[in-house]
């Protein structure tokens, strides 16, 4: 008898802060317990979450991410401002904005195209590139909204993008652990 096996996957592109954005990190570490900062070795923007993900899938979305290095180069991402999801009044997400995601959004609709082929549903709602700095657990002191008010247009620096990594999400711990499953370093041209 065959069994579905499936595990919690998504494509992302590791993002090591800019130094702005690494100063701004101990301030918003001081807003804990109500503010759970990102550790930043986990640091990434999603391209696609792929969710559950049948074993038997693998391979075929592995291709997909080699196919990625003809087809982008590496590129240069300057992170401007911070805001909240769902809102500045109301925040659960704290992230940094990013200028000009042009390439970024190229990324996104290519794995978009190629993972319905494999049956992986596109997303219902817009891609909104932004680098997640922190979650909001419980209400939030006034020195977050002072913080988020500050800098909101603030220019935290650039990165350069030059991999692509297909991970395993696990949330049995109290922060979700991502394992590497593939690494795909994008040429420079």
């Amino acid at each position: 008898m065959h069994t579905n096996q499936r595990t919690r996957t998504f494509i992302a592109v590791p993002i090591q802060p800019p130094r702005g954005l690494k100063k701004l990190m101990p301030r918003l570490e001081k807003l804990a317990p109500a503010v759970k900062t990102i550790d930043v070795e986990q640091m990434h923007i999603t391209l696609k979450f792929l969710g559950p993900t049948e074993l038997e899938d693998i391979m075929p979305v592995s291709r997909i991410l080699k196919n990625m290095r003809d087809r982008f180069k590496r590129i240069k991402l300057a992170f401007k401002g911070l805001g909240a999801f769902p809102r500045e009044d109301h925040p659960n997400v704290i992230w940094a904005g990013i200028s000009d995601a042009t390439a970024l959004m190229e990324m996104v609709e290519f794995l978009e195209e190629e993972t319905e082929k494999l049956g992986y549903p596109r997303e219902r709602k817009d891609f909104h590139p932004h680098l997640t700095l922190a979650r909001v657990k419980a209400k939030p002191s006034e020195d977050l909204f002072d913080i988020l008010r500050d800098r909101k247009n603030a220019e935290w620096g650039e990165v350069t993008v030059d991999t692509i990594k297909f991970f395993q999400s696990e949330l049995k711990t109290p922060q979700a652990r991502y394992h590497e499953m593939q690494t795909v370093k994008l040429p420079q041209r």
